[in-house]
């Protein structure tokens, strides 16, 4: 009898706003959080007071990865529980183009151009409108390329969607310049042009702060209207181009001005969360929101930072590119109704597919995730998960310039192991994570047998995924990941 009454009041209880806060390029340490280091090496100056508290009011996970080391591949993912592996969106997309650069040894494969598109597969912003939800996108979408209906949030399920385009970055932070690049009179827009924000052109207004003005008017709308909220909210931010929040400037004096700016990007997105909780609050929502914080890929580190290049994501080695953990490990934060305060999960690893799943099963939706895995009950009991499966990540792609582990790559994670086969030059590379998350200390040759077992399971994972591989640029055979 109790557990039927238990049972009746959970149904009986109004369905909770979810909120995905999904930002643009933040690194792991992009934070004032120090996601389990005993004490952060970089980013002290970091500001992220809104972050802070929704911290103490959830879960922390220090072991959450992207899908991808960039952007679209880990943004689909998220939205529709597929390894880009499988998809085959790999890569970001523009307009149907290949974004890849040109590489001397290898033919890399004719991967997704088109990204993610109307019917491929039933989206998290579907399978919440069907459940009564009102579904609205702001800010990046970058799921589809330029001029395919999958640019259109609207297209994916999305009831509404507010500056959501084919666009990677923006043209311009700045409402004064319209967010948009200077073109002459009667030329079409940039296709970086940030869209549906004509209300606030020629304003001296940052562009995180007119989208976090109109995720309030949704939040406040919906309540209104009394229906639950499943709200995407991306910033551009904190992607180039890297222009100062000149409002923000005062702490960071003294910094090189590349990083002055990059600090106010940073202090702007945390802003924007600290307008949608009051607007939650006003609404009378707070409690009844489901909030998730997360990044598309690892920090930017190699080009446009001040410093020296590939380590402003330490400990992590490299960043956003890399097949290192800086490519791919990021900031996960999740609060609301039900989920336990306070608390780190330390030991349990997520990745974006997993998101999908997990999300929908904290609000009770129902979802089939091909790739991922639910960690709702790891979040309503800060219970950890050592799990089992391994974890991929595919990108066959060539980034065009040099740096730690900026090359055609597929890696593998199972238990504390990490493995990486680089397609050219064919090399392999472990690590143990546990005991070296820096990635200094190479084991292939010390543990031979540990290499081969990842690398059977890498390759079997791939062909599981029917996964495309390059191949020899010479010969036109596709290159296997196997240990000699």
């Amino acid at each position: 009898m109790l557990i039927a009454a238990a049972l009746a009041t959970l149904l009986a209880a109004p369905k909770p706003n979810v909120v995905v806060f999904l930002v643009d390029d933040l690194g792991w340490q992009d934070t004032s959080l120090a996601f389990g280091l005993p004490e952060k090496l970089v980013g002290r100056h970091f500001r992220t007071p809104t972050l802070d508290r929704l911290a103490k009011r959830g879960v922390q996970v220090t072991q959450a990865y992207s899908s991808c080391p960039v952007c679209s591949p880990t943004r689909v993912a998220l939205l529709t529980g597929v390894n880009p592996a499988r998809n085959h969106i790999t890569s970001w997309v523009h307009s149907g183009q290949d974004t890849d650069g040109p590489h001397p040894e290898l033919k890399l494969p004719d991967w997704n151009k088109r990204g993610l598109q109307p019917g491929d597969i039933k989206t998290l912003a579907e399978a919440f409108r069907d459940s009564g939800y009102r579904t609205v996108q702001i800010g990046k979408a970058h799921f589809g390329a330029a001029g395919t209906p999958g640019a259109k949030p609207t297209n994916l399920g999305f009831d509404f969607s507010v500056g959501g385009s084919a666009a990677g970055h923006p043209s311009s932070y700045y409402g004064e310049q319209n967010f948009a690049a200077k073109r002459e009179s009667g030329a079409a827009p940039a296709h970086n042009d940030v869209p549906d924000l004509e209300a606030y052109h020629g304003q001296n207004i940052f562009l995180e702060e007119a989208l976090a003005k109109e995720g309030s008017k949704v939040i406040e709308g919906a309540a209104q209207d009394g229906k639950p909220l499943f709200l995407w909210y991306s910033p551009y931010a904190v992607h180039t181009p890297l222009q100062a929040n000149r409002k923000l400037l005062g702490p960071y004096r003294g910094l090189d001005p590349r990083e002055q700016a990059y600090a106010t990007l940073i202090e702007s997105v945390d802003n924007a969360l600290g307008t949608l909780e009051t607007s939650l609050k006003r609404a009378g929502q707070w409690e009844n929101t489901i909030i998730l914080f997360t990044s598309d890929n690892g920090g930017l580190s190699q080009t446009a930072r001040g410093g020296p290049p590939n380590l402003h994501n330490l400990p992590l080695r490299s960043g956003k590119g890399s097949a290192y953990e800086g490519g791919t490990r990021v900031p996960l934060v999740v609060a609301g109704p039900r989920i336990v305060k306070a608390k780190t999960l330390s030991e349990t690893w997520i990745n974006s597919a997993d998101l999908f799943a997990t999300l929908a099963d904290l609000a009770a939706v129902p979802v089939s995730s091909r790739d991922g895995k639910s960690f709702a009950t790891n979040f309503r009991t800060a219970q950890e998960s050592r799990r089992p499966d391994a974890l991929i990540w595919h990108y066959p792609h060539h980034r065009g310039w040099g740096g730690p582990g900026l090359e055609p790559f597929t890696s593998i994670r199972q238990g504390d192991f990490k493995a990486i086969f680089f397609y050219a030059p064919r090399k392999w590379e472990l690590y143990n994570l546990k005991n070296d998350l820096g990635e200094t200390r190479e084991l292939s040759r010390s543990q031979p047998e540990r290499l081969r077992e990842l690398a059977d399971l890498m390759l079997r994972e791939l062909r599981r995924m029917d996964a495309q591989l390059p191949a020899d640029a010479k010969t036109g055979v596709e290159i296997e990941p196997r240990v000699p």
